[in-house]
């Protein structure tokens, strides 16, 4: 079976909206560069601004140009442009959105990772992304969002959760490579609050985290390693990736390749 890298997906700003590129390159520290590489931060506690709790967090549009290190951000028909650089214009922006001071930091070497045990890209199959919306009624765009996942991996007659073999027991690590750069899987994704609602309004689905264990448990692949499972509500890979691949390039269409033995 040829599998190959159908899409990349970096979130420059943590819990804001994604872009799509062809192509990213491996962080010193073993990450995408350009993911979550930008964090907001509470300056009353210094507790990082998430969707997980800050609802206001979904009206908030954010366009990327990578290149020339910009963002534009869109609240309510209010559209500003900055420059990342221009730190103390940007927190006072959002601050003035959320209604309370923020920090707005930047970590070049791995970015603000969730798992910081396994901090690489998140991995995926395409056919999982569209079976899971499915399950909702939701399209594959939809979908996509709601999981927030960096690789997404496609092939003739991948099935659902293809990606669940990327993982073993507690312990082990499942080595593979995409392109040249070799990733190790580490684990099924624990998921949040996030998935639950609507990526661009925040409403949430009834009943989705009930619905998706049920499913989730009732399609798991005999090639899952159910050791892992202490909850249902798990869906993509976490990953690590050897700070020897720093600098290589992940590239739309790479071919996929599980390292036996290693």
């Amino acid at each position: 079976m040829a599998i190959f890298l159908h899409k990349i997906l970096l979130f420059p700003i943590k819990s804001l909206d994604p872009v799509e590129v062809e192509e990213a390159r491996i962080s010193p520290g073993g990450s995408l560069e350009w993911d979550r590489r930008f964090a907001f931060f509470r300056k009353s506690d210094g507790k990082v601004v998430s969707k997980k709790w800050e609802k206001t967090l979904y009206g908030i549009r954010s366009y990327y140009d990578l290149k020339k290190g910009e963002v534009i951000f869109n609240y309510r028909g209010l559209e500003r442009g900055f420059k990342f650089s221009q730190k103390g214009e940007i927190e006072k922006f959002i601050s003035d959105i959320l209604g309370y001071g923020v920090e707005f930091r930047e970590d070049t070497f791995r970015g603000f990772p969730d798992d910081l045990e396994a901090w690489g890209p998140t991995v995926v199959a395409r056919p999982t992304i569209v079976e899971v919306g499915r399950w909702f009624g939701i399209d594959e765009n939809e979908s996509r969002l709601r999981f927030r996942t960096n690789l997404e991996l496609d092939g003739e007659d991948l099935p659902p959760f293809w990606e669940d073999r990327l993982y073993g027991k507690r312990g082990e690590i499942v080595w593979f490579r995409i392109g040249d750069v070799k990733i190790g899987g580490v684990n099924p994704c624990r998921r949040c609050p996030i998935p639950v609602r609507n990526p661009l309004t925040g409403e949430e689905l009834k009943d989705f985290r009930k619905r998706f264990e049920e499913l989730r448990k009732k399609t798991l692949p005999p090639w899952a390693e159910r050791s892992r499972f202490d909850t249902y509500y798990r869906l993509t890979v976490n990953t690590i990736i050897p700070q020897t691949e720093a600098g290589k390039t992940l590239r739309v269409g790479d071919k996929f390749e599980l390292l036996s033995g290693e």
